[in-house]
């Protein structure tokens, strides 16, 4: 295999246009500095590394096997962290940079670790920055990874596709200094931290009479310093509209939010500032939408402490359930959300749609509406493309998958906010083998299998899974039918979000599988 690899190498360096003949070495991962060669190969079915530099400086790498060639080596590596780590200091491309500065950025909470090189191709040249790694602590708990595996599999996919307009990495959805922390330790330019420990909904449930009377029990310097700043006042926005404070809303938005205010100001000056991250809020995580009051106080009380996030996610109107399309009226949503947007210009963010997954309804709305940018975060809609493979390649296991899934769905009914129940969703009993691909094309049987995803990978039998190896071997067989699935079905999503297409029904039609 080195012998060929080397003939390869020799090749690229006399002539490198003849890049089109090569045979074993991925073309895309082809880096050449001067007379050294990067580069990914296959053997035998596994992705290796190969490096061809002189006898001194590869010592960095940790060799499977060396070919000497005068004075420089050939060698094959595995996709490991301490090879990882000698390719950064050669390219750093490699590793995450912040959005700042990126008009349009798009998460991919790739929970398998397989997606990142799909991902790449799909986004090359769409002028949207990718924030490939993007996981909750939630995520690797179900899943069995860490921040560093999250962060190590990103980064392989970009040597190996040669992706040289910057990605992101983000520790999604933390919510403690400690898992700030560990977001930081492993590399990490982008937390989203979520207040939703310090964001209090019961004030949500206060008669107006009970509001008054808490609010009226703190402070009296805090309480006169928010009723001369915000009380009965009305801020116009530059971008169009305003924003009027009465006394309830104040009195909400304070007794609501003004801990999670505190809460990002502790966190942006113990981590943001030092170590120069990637600063997202998300104050979505309410049992109500966020009023243009309550999104302006928020912004405002961020301001008045030398904080400007890079994005930040208000519970917008409407339902944006997991796996399946918007819920709601999409005139009422449309009209909102040109508040929430202009709100977002006025404090010079970007706002970022969570749980963005199949939202393809909205999305001409907020790619028409935000002309400061979005960010749209996505993750489950990879691993039911995952599950689309399976569906094609071994639906005896897909059927097995469902199955279990339908019975024990009331295990995740506290993490997940879905609609799906066993009396909405088809009885496993009433579907054959051949139908199992059009479980993944209907939304109750897909929120079903979205939110199980833990319970299917970690299901143990006799000390042994019962799903997870024969998932994965299924994946890795068909990577290819994976890479396609995923790019179809993302780039609906960009289209959309891009005015590269005018509706749904426009991007269902041109992204087809069946076509």
């Amino acid at each position: 295999m080195l012998e060929n690899l080397l003939q390869e190498v020799k090749l690229i360096l006399n002539a490198p246009e003849k890049v089109a003949e090569l045979k074993l070495i991925y073309p895309p991962s082809l880096q050449i500095d001067r007379h050294n060669v990067y580069f990914i190969f296959t053997d035998q079915g596994e992705r290796k590394l190969g490096v061809y530099e002189d006898v001194v400086s590869i010592k960095d790498f940790k060799a499977l096997d060396i070919l000497k060639d005068e004075d420089r080596v050939l060698i094959s590596g595995d996709l490991n962290e301490e090879n990882l780590n000698a390719l950064e200091k050669r390219f750093p491309f490699i590793k995450p940079v912040s959005r700042h500065g990126y008009k349009y950025s798009f998460g991919l909470g790739d929970r398998l670790g397989l997606a990142g090189n799909a991902h790449l191709k799909l986004f090359k040249g769409r002028n949207i920055m990718p924030v490939l790694a993007q996981q909750s602590i939630r995520e690797l708990l179900l899943t069995k990874r860490t921040f560093s595996n999250v962060l190590n599999d990103a980064k392989w996919s970009v040597f190996t596709e040669g992706y040289k307009d910057g990605w992101g990495a983000d520790g999604d959805h933390v919510k403690t200094p400690y898992e700030v922390d560990y977001a930081v330790r492993a590399g990490f330019s982008m937390i989203t931290l979520d207040c939703t420990e310090e964001i209090h909904n019961e004030v949500a449930e206060l008669s107006d009479e009970q509001l008054n009377e808490t609010f009226n029990a703190l402070d009296e310097t805090i309480k006169n310093y928010f009723n001369d700043t915000y009380l009965n006042k009305t801020f116009p926005l530059t971008a169009g509209g305003e924003v009027h404070f009465s006394q309830k809303e104040l009195q909400q938005s304070v007794l609501i939010f003004f801990d999670a205010v505190l809460f990002a100001k502790d966190i942006y000056e113990k981590f943001v500032v030092p170590y120069h991250l990637d600063f997202e809020i998300s104050m979505d995580e309410t049992i109500v939408p966020t009023t243009p009051a309550n999104h302006y106080f928020f912004a405002k009380e961020l301001q008045r402490f030398g904080i400007t996030p890079e994005t930040l996610a208000p519970k917008f109107y409407g339902e944006f359930q997991k796996a399946i399309d918007y819920i709601g009226d999409i005139n009422r949503f449309a009209k909102e959300y040109a508040v929430h947007e202009a709100i977002a210009e006025e404090f010079h963010y970007r706002l970022s749609i969570h749980s963005g997954s199949d939202k393809l309804s909205v999305y001409p709305i907020i790619g028409e509406i935000s002309k400061n940018g979005w960010h749209v975060k996505t993750a489950g809609t990879n691993w039911l493309e995952a599950l689309k493979v399976i569906a094609l390649k071994d639906p005896s296991l897909m059927k097995e998958i469902y199955t279990f899934s339908y019975e024990n769905l009331a295990d995740v009914k506290s993490f997940y906010e879905f609609k799906a129940t066993q009396e909405t969703a088809p009885n496993p009993q009433d579907v054959s083998e051949n139908e199992v691909f059009s479980l993944l094309l209907e939304d109750d049987p897909r929120q079903v299998l979205h939110t199980m995803y833990g319970s299917i990978l970690n299901l143990k039998k006799n000390f042994s899974y019962v799903y997870r190896d024969r998932f994965f071997k299924v994946l890795r067989d068909n990577q290819d039918l994976y890479d396609e699935l995923l790019n179809r079905h993302l780039a609906k999503h960009l289209d959309l979000l891009q005015g590269l297409a005018k509706d749904k029904e426009e991007v269902l039609e041109k992204y087809d599988y069946q076509k």
